[in-house]
């Protein structure tokens, strides 16, 4: 074999072995299944729907709060915003889920508090992220910032989703019909 030719092997082989190394999976990722797409709900709670409608899926609310023609009723750990016209306007919660209907896991729970971001984008696609930062360093000189948590926000025809996280850990999932915001 050349000199020439030998070169190109091993030229050859490099460029295989790196490719090999630049593969984007590596297998210990975690599978979260196939991305899931609105209509969601909030703990079964959809955009829309009535005083009478919230309690036929939760139950009686243990508190309820009016201001500015807005009542609030809470649900254990979900709250229900209503317009005057008696339709849900903002639904707070710590579960997202599949909209009620007819699929196999219809009002199955896709994400709840304390899922890590990675579930989160990995279970709902990354969305439009928002990131919320804090000074890094000692506390006397911040030279940096430091990434604390953000918010997910995901839209389909009529609803914005909002998933909010902390310290990479979800702590809430809101509902509001587009154009509030």
């Amino acid at each position: 074999m050349t000199r020439a030719r030998l070169r190109a092997a091993a030229v050859a082989g490099w460029l295989v072995l790196g490719a090999i190394g630049c593969q984007t999976r590596t297998g210990d990722e975690m599978a979260y299944g196939p991305v899931s797409t609105p209509p969601w709900t909030v703990g079964g709670v959809r955009v829309g729907m009535t005083p009478a409608d919230v309690e036929r899926v939760l139950g009686q609310p243990t508190r309820s709060t009016t201001s500015y023609g807005r009542t609030t009723n809470t649900y254990q750990e979900i709250g229900v915003t209503f317009d005057p016209d008696g339709k849900a306007v903002d639904i707070l919660g710590d579960r997202l889920n599949a909209a009620t209907g007819g699929g196999t896991d219809a009002g199955a729970v896709i994400l709840q508090r304390g899922a890590s971001e990675a579930e989160v984008v990995g279970r709902l696609g990354s969305g439009s992220a928002k990131g919320s930062y804090r000074p890094s360093g000692s506390g006397v000189i911040s030279c940096g910032m430091k990434r604390v948590g953000g918010e997910h926000r995901y839209e389909d025809a009529t609803t914005v989703y909002t998933v909010g996280v902390y310290e990479d850990r979800l702590s809430f999932v809101r509902a509001q019909p587009k154009g509030t915001r």
